[in-house]
């Protein structure tokens, strides 16, 4: 059961480190072997890996902890500290990535007129209208388009103009907020989106693009063709 709380921790992304923390000490250490080495070592991926996690954590209390823990005098059971554990991660996770989301939306909408905000959370800009009279209605209609997926920093995620290719699909077989996307604007059309994270691969992410858990996406779309069921 005590091995939980490491092997979750342990899992965690190390993509972004803020500063060092450390726990206090009142001598200069020493590696004097390489049983010191190791031991070192393992306190650094500790840190690394709970900075990664939350880098608001007390690093006072994470050192209580551990040495608790080492003592066997843990003020947490190992049951609690579970379940406790597993509530941050996903209850605490997803509210915290949906406070982001909203916020950044929020301010894009009113940083430009024409960003607009659907009541599903989709945010667009459009660029091109197109053709309005061949718009995409039902779930079957077919759509090709053209299109650039990348994350809010600016690292590409997908570019069928780079691939050369062009994705053609039943509205409904897109993700969620592409197929509401599509519908927007006619054969011809452009225009840019915001998809949080739940209108995009939601918590699971997609680890072929790369795409993380819960991340937001951002998408430059035309549509080349629109093809209604008849």
């Amino acid at each position: 059961m005590k091995r939980f709380l490491y092997a979750a921790v342990a899992a965690l992304s190390l993509s972004a480190l803020p500063a060092m923390m450390s726990c206090s000490r009142q001598s200069a250490l020493t590696l004097n072997d390489e049983t010191d080495s190791l031991s070192y070592v393992v306190g650094m991926n500790i840190a690394y890996n709970i900075m990664a996690m939350d880098s608001t954590l007390r690093p006072e209390v994470v050192c209580a902890a551990i040495s608790d823990a080492l003592s066997g005098d843990e003020m947490i059971s190992a049951e609690d500290a579970k379940t406790y554990f597993l509530a941050y991660m996903n209850y605490g996770s997803y509210e915290r990535t949906r406070s982001y989301e909203e916020q950044y939306l929020s301010d894009l909408e009113k940083s430009d007129r024409d960003i607009v905000r659907t009541r599903s959370g989709l945010t667009y800009k459009v660029e091109e209208l197109g053709d309005m009279n061949l718009t995409a209605s039902g779930d079957r209609d077919t759509v090709a388009i053209r299109y650039r997926a990348e994350t809010l920093d600016g690292e590409v995620v997908y570019s069928s103009y780079e691939k050369g290719d062009t994705l053609r699909l039943p509205v409904h077989k897109f993700i969620e907020g592409l197929s509401e996307g599509v519908r927007l604007v006619g054969q011809g059309g452009k225009l840019t989106m915001w998809l949080p994270s739940a209108l995009a691969y939601g918590a699971m992410g997609n680890e072929e693009l790369g795409v993380k858990p819960n991340q937001m996406l951002r998408y430059e779309v035309e549509v080349v063709e629109v093809k209604r069921r008849r």
